[in-house]
């Protein structure tokens, strides 16, 4: 399994964006460009919550500086996943410090990156040298773009942005199928991202911005992949906690009531 995140990518700048790749995997899957993360839009507790399963209110990180997480009791999801299949190969490279640095819990092979090219690279690497069951990605140019420039539709170096992490998405994509054991094997690829943002500057600052409660900046998209994937718009519209439960269900894997999980599988048949 693949999972690409892709911060602070906006699903209307997605859609008009050049991404052949990631247009191919939700043609061909289950999508949603309606998805909802949570109320607390900054990368901290948006990206906790997609990577615990629960929201703020449970996993306890409300901002970018990850303080008063509770880990312990709502840790990332490879650690239920190790719980239940302690063989289970995960790996989780990132270009956002803090996931590797505070958020990530039982991986076997975890590392940050100054750039989405080495996170690519790596991935690359890994899938053409072992065999990882999941992957985590993070790439982090599209969200820097949108601060630099807004976030939107019709701000040009924003979309450029995310057309050159659909490139690097596509080269993941080519080592995944060039695996000699490739046919053999039960790939689910899922596409997401942790928020959206302003399309304009905040009066007396040099930035767009994200992280209030607004759809600009809480409607987010997710995209379903091979595995057992039901095509079509996924409906009524997923959560960023919906996530876990979903790659858990194609490993196989129930979640377990004392685990506090309130999302559920979607997408899949």
């Amino acid at each position: 399994m693949l999972i690409f995140g892709i911060d602070g990518c906006r699903p209307d700048a997605l859609q008009a964006a050049d991404t052949p790749a990631l247009d191919s995997l939700a043609a061909t899957g289950a999508y949603s460009f309606t998805a909802q993360a949570c109320r607390e839009t900054k990368s901290g507790p948006s990206w906790t919550s997609v990577l615990t399963g629960v929201w703020p209110d449970k996993h306890g990180v409300t901002n970018n500086s990850l303080e008063g997480e509770h880990f312990s009791e709502f840790p990332h999801f490879f650690s239920r996943l190790k719980s239940v299949s302690p063989e289970a190969f995960t790996a989780s490279f990132v270009h956002w410090a803090p996931i590797h640095d505070k958020i990530v819990r039982s991986a076997d092979r975890s590392n940050k990156y100054a750039s989405d090219v080495e996170v690519a690279a790596e991935s690359v690497f890994l899938l053409q040298s072992a065999c990882p069951d999941v992957i985590f990605l993070h790439f982090d140019e599209v969200d820097k773009a949108g601060h630099r420039n807004g976030y939107g539709p019709t701000i040009i170096p924003y979309l450029t942005a995310i057309s050159v992490v659909d490139t690097l998405i596509s080269r993941v994509l080519r080592a995944v199928q060039s695996r000699p054991s490739y046919d053999k094997e039960d790939w689910l690829f899922i596409a997401t991202t942790d928020h959206g943002g302003s399309s304009h500057f905040e009066p007396g600052s040099q930035k767009a911005r994200h992280g209030d409660n607004i759809p600009e900046h809480r409607t987010v998209f997710l995209i379903l992949s091979g595995g057992r994937v039901l095509p079509g718009e996924i409906s009524p519209a997923p959560t960023s906690i919906d996530i876990p439960p979903t790659a858990l269900s194609h490993l196989g894997i129930g979640v377990s009531g004392d685990w506090g999980w309130e999302g559920h599988a979607v997408g899949l048949t």
